[in-house]
């Protein structure tokens, strides 16, 4: 994409910041002294006579030094043992448009773990993605086209962080579906999808917002969830979702239920569905977000429990508790969860919304068919009821069959 000439003027080396960092003489109890110091570190570069050899990253080294007799094989072991040995590295001279071509190559790894900037080949600090995309955005607004190629861009960097979860998920399971179509051209949904040793992970989240304000947000979301899922596991949704409540509201300064409410009142609703594959079980914790269940011998559509309280919001308290759901699961039982794009959509002869009965009439109506037959089911459903009104926000859907 071409970057607009004041940016051209202005090169990588202004995003740099200061971070500590090691060498291949550290070894792991260090590198987590490190991260225990700097809460905020996300990647800790690895030197060797003062030039860039990796990076480690924050997540993946607490996920393996808390498994099993880490601590007791590794701690005193070289750094080198959890470094990737391949991050992005950029000379500080470099312009913003070449530093962009290089973070779009390498995808969402350098929007989240970040970049290391050299001179001459020598570490000079690192910087980060989210304040080279800001930067962009911020000198592109000045002129609609610009902007309309900022979005664009913006648009490549969020697909990118969500194609990592869509392969797992092909990877993974075999009745499923997914749709994600954004407003415009970046939205406010969010999806992130993992294993682990007993099962999987599905979050969905609906940030305030669609567009670039809502694409900022996804990326803080991004970030809290990584970070909650350093605090606690995969198979407690409840924790992860109190977690991530916590880091939204540090991040935007909302912890003070005192605050002045003319403030930053952002957040999301947001699901977390944990599937037990070894003893056939699935929990989830839900903040306001719409899931339904239609199980393999039932005709009635449930529409599972969630809490009241959205995430991240100033009437959320920062230590608020979400309650955990549990359920057996049975051979063709059928999951879907959707965000408001979809319910709440206009349409129909008396403008009104589509609402969770049509959605649950259809998991009901087509429920021998596919996954992705009920997911094409349910967007033509959808098409017909908009008409020709525009879509009132962004909308996602994902639904498994077990």
């Amino acid at each position: 994409m071409d970057i607009p000439l004041s940016s051209r003027q202005l090169s990588a080396g202004m995003l740099r910041l200061a971070v500590p960092h090691v060498t291949p003489d550290n070894n792991n109890a260090q590198v987590m002294s490190l991260f225990n110091e700097h809460h905020a570190l996300i990647g800790l570069p690895v030197l060797e006579n003062n030039r860039p050899i990796g990076m480690i990253n924050r997540h993946i080294f607490l996920s393996q030094m808390s498994r099993p007799f880490f601590h007791e094989l590794y701690d005193q072991k070289s750094c080198i043992a959890f470094m990737d040995k391949s991050p992005l590295i950029v000379d500080a001279d470099a312009g913003l448009e070449y530093l962009s071509e290089r973070v779009i190559e390498t995808g969402d790894k350098a929007v989240t773990e970040g970049f290391i900037l050299t001179q001459q080949g020598q570490y000079i600090g690192i910087g980060l993605g989210i304040d080279l995309i800001r930067t962009v955005s911020d000198l592109q607004a000045k002129q609609h086209l610009q902007i309309m190629q900022s979005l664009e861009y913006a648009r490549i960097i969020q697909e990118s962080m969500l194609s990592r979860s869509r392969n797992t998920i092909e990877q993974t399971l075999a009745d499923w579906c997914l749709y994600w179509h954004p407003r415009d051209c970046v939205g406010g949904d969010i999806y992130a999808f993992q294993r682990s040793e007993k099962g999987w992970l599905m979050v969905l989240a609906d940030c305030t917002g669609h567009g670039v304000p809502g694409a900022f947000m996804t990326f803080i979301f991004s970030s809290a969830l990584e970070k909650a899922l350093t605090l606690a596991p995969a198979e407690a949704p409840e924790q992860l979702l109190s977690h991530i409540n916590q880091h939204i509201k540090k991040t935007l300064s909302q912890v003070h239920p005192s605050a002045d409410r003319s403030q930053s009142n952002d957040g999301c609703d947001a699901i977390a569905l944990y599937v037990d594959t070894h003893n056939a079980q699935v929990s989830w914790a839900s903040a306001r977000m719409h899931a339904f269940m239609l199980g393999a011998e039932g005709e009635e559509v449930i529409a599972l429990e969630s809490c009241r309280k959205g995430i991240g919001y100033t009437d959320t308290p920062v230590d608020y508790q979400w309650r955990r759901y549990s359920a057996p699961l049975h051979r063709g039982d059928t999951f879907l969860m959707v965000s408001d794009g979809a319910t709440d959509q206009p349409g129909g002869p008396r403008d009104i919304m589509f609402g969770k009965k049509r959605i649950q009439s259809l998991l009901a109506q087509h429920r021998a068919l596919p996954m992705s037959g009920l997911s094409d089911a349910l967007l033509a459903a959808l098409k017909s009821w908009q008409g020709q009104q525009a879509s009132r926000d962004d909308m996602t859907w994902f639904g498994f069959r077990w």
